[in-house]
């Protein structure tokens, strides 16, 4: 389970604003820097105003399972076109709805 969520992950950093936006449960809570903290509809609108990473890369990697929640937590190296490396600590919850994994949250603390 967990290998197929890190490249969940992984996509969800990559992926276009609509298949982004598919893997955000209706109660997920995301909290950056830049922005604060964020419910969906307020994740979904900074993804659309803000240009998608072009690469990334997950080191220093945990994880904790259980049947229905897996959390993952990383180093996260990432870059957009024409902007300077991006680095920060990354912490995901994906739980399991009707058999699909969702993001329940998402916090990024910008190293």
């Amino acid at each position: 389970m967990a290998d197929e969520l890190w490249r969940e992950e992984r996509e969800f950093w990559l992926a276009g604003v609509a298949e982004a936006a598919r893997r955000i449960d209706s109660a997920c809570v995301m909290a950056f820097a830049q922005t604060g903290i964020l419910d969906r509809a307020g994740v979904i609108a900074a993804l659309q105003s803000a240009p998608r990473w072009q690469e990334v890369t997950m080191t220093a990697r945990a994880t904790v399972e259980t049947d229905e929640v897996c959390l993952l937590a990383y180093h996260a190296t990432a870059r957009r076109p024409g902007a300077e490396t991006y680095r920060a600590l990354c912490t995901t919850t994906w739980i399991r709805r009707a058999g699909d994994w969702r993001i329940l949250q998402h916090q990024q603390t910008p190293v």
